[in-house]
């Protein structure tokens, strides 16, 4: 909780729109033949507030946690591919960004930051790890036929990051009335490519990612399955700034307003390191179910480390050379459509209208010819 203000996603304004901006201007349609592919995509969610509201600067003082986990996510990705024989090559551009807390964590950041004193006693279990990351590079995967109705797909990412951003906060927190009387005892970690702090040395300007993805599938005359992962593996940045922080103590000092005083009680220090993290990436799995050769339902489940399970209810119709479909994520309240037709992939979805929409995903895709 070092400072008063924190935003959840800061990148939101990067990389990837630079990106999108330069390669629609420089890349006409006829730059493409047959076997190409554009695909740009972006999937946002947050449980605690809308997604207006996530780079405000008061932004802790909104919170509304639901009970339990709770999670925010920011997945947007810009993609162009080729596809030859089994072998698919892209270009791409991503952001990547994953929030995942308890509610006691965003419940005490609303306090601290809007409420100030409590009127009644009351206790924290903090937990609230984030990880983003933002890069660009080229990718390559390649299906394989293992036997009749099954496949096996594995794929390759070699991304050069332009930012790189984590954090972690673990500990109680308690806040006795009767004493008006706080108690801490937390630790925070933050790792951060924009982090300045004095005496800072030089460090490398970029970071470098190696990300897979793999999938195994089976499909019979009306039932399918699959399990699969993607973006999973390992990113390495030298001499990336650091800090750590312990709030340990007991304190009954607040300002005039009611407000903990809490800044003079963290300690810490600032180091620079080379840094190698694991991102962990997303499992998945999915059974589907073919009503008939142009319908077809399917359930899926992403697993989110250090959250669980965000399942997913689908169908598919096809409407002469169109395809429709309608899906609704359970966790996130959102319901999305799908089209697919003369090439054109797209898809929106949303959780409610309005600003206070609380989950939001689009995709807008084009194929030039069969892939």
């Amino acid at each position: 909780m070092p400072g008063r203000h924190f935003r959840f996603f800061p990148e939101r304004e990067t990389v990837i729109h630079r990106c999108i901006l330069s390669l629609g201007l420089a890349l006409p349609v006829s730059a493409f033949a047959a076997g190409w592919q554009v695909d740009l995509t972006s999937s946002r969610h947050a449980d605690a507030l809308p997604l207006h509201q996530l780079d405000i600067d008061d932004v802790a003082g909104q919170f509304q946690p639901r009970s339990g986990r709770n999670i925010a996510y920011m997945h947007d990705e810009l993609r162009i591919s080729t596809q030859r024989g089994a072998n698919t090559w892209s270009l791409l551009a991503r952001q990547d960004a994953t929030l995942v807390s308890t509610a006691d964590a965003l419940d005490i950041a609303r306090t601290l930051e809007a409420v100030g004193t409590p009127t009644a006693s009351q206790q924290w279990n903090v937990h609230a790890k984030y990880q983003s990351y933002t890069g660009g590079g080229a990718a390559w995967s390649r299906t394989f036929e293992i036997a009749r109705g099954w496949q096996a797909m594995f794929g390759l990412q070699a991304l050069v990051l332009g930012q790189y951003r984590e954090f972690q906060l673990d500990g109680p927190a308690a806040y006795d009335a009767a004493l008006n009387q706080w108690a801490f005892d937390l630790r925070y970690r933050r790792i951060d490519s924009r982090l300045e702090f004095p005496f800072q040395q030089d460090f490398a300007a970029r970071g470098f990612a190696l990300l897979t993805d793999g999938a195994l599938r089976w499909r019979g005359d009306d039932w399918s399955a699959a399990v699969s992962w993607r973006n999973a593996g390992w990113m390495r940045w030298r001499g990336l700034p650091q800090q750590e922080a312990v709030l340990s103590t007991n304190t009954q000092a607040i300002d005039a307003d009611g407000f903990v005083i809490y800044k003079p009680l963290i300690e810490g220090r600032y180091t620079q390191e080379t840094v190698n993290r694991t991102v962990p990436g997303i499992a998945n799995a999915r059974v589907g179910w073919r009503l008939s050769p142009d319908t077809e339902f399917a359930v899926s489940a992403d697993y989110v480390d250090g959250f669980g399970v965000l399942p997913r209810v689908a169908a598919r119709q096809r409407v002469g050379e169109a395809h429709v479909g309608a899906a609704y994520d359970t966790h996130e309240r959102r319901l999305g459509v799908a089209l697919d037709w003369a090439g054109w992939r797209l898809g929106f979805g949303i959780d409610r209208l309005g600003d206070e929409a609380h989950s939001r995903e689009f995709r807008v895709g084009y194929v030039w010819g069969d892939l």
